[in-house]
């Protein structure tokens, strides 16, 4: 394991990891890295669709383009973007194009996929 490995598995770089599981219980993992966050205007789109996205779950329950991860502030939000079956953050739906910040350790639901959203290594920089 070479060190860009190392910093990638480790979050040294700072970001998000949201990892659970799709209707069908197979396992489902994102990292977006803090770099990536800052430069992403909008942020980083998550959805079923490889053109409309920058992160894909292949899971009919979630929608083409479903929600967007961002950083605004110097903190991590969470975003609606009008899918189908919508996006719950620890149960309660989330009003479309409506950011919210996300925490550590918070669940996400989009249809049938179920993620915890972890946050890997230093603080951002505000």
């Amino acid at each position: 394991m070479d060190q860009n490995d190392d910093e990638r598995l480790l979050g040294l770089e700072g970001g998000w990891r949201l990892e659970g599981h799709d209707g069908m219980g197979r396992p489902v993992r994102i990292l977006v890295g803090e770099t990536e966050l800052s430069r992403a205007y909008l942020g980083v789109t998550v959805g079923r669709h490889p053109m409309l996205c920058q992160r894909m779950i292949e899971d009919t329950s979630v929608s083409r383009r479903h929600f967007r991860l961002g950083r605004s502030g110097g903190g991590a939000f969470i975003e609606d973007v009008n899918s189908l079956n919508g996006t719950y953050l620890d149960g309660e739906a989330l009003t479309p194009f409506d950011p919210v910040v996300l925490h550590d350790g918070q669940t996400l639901t989009l249809g049938r996929v179920v993620l915890t959203a972890t946050r890997l290594g230093a603080e951002p920089a505000v």
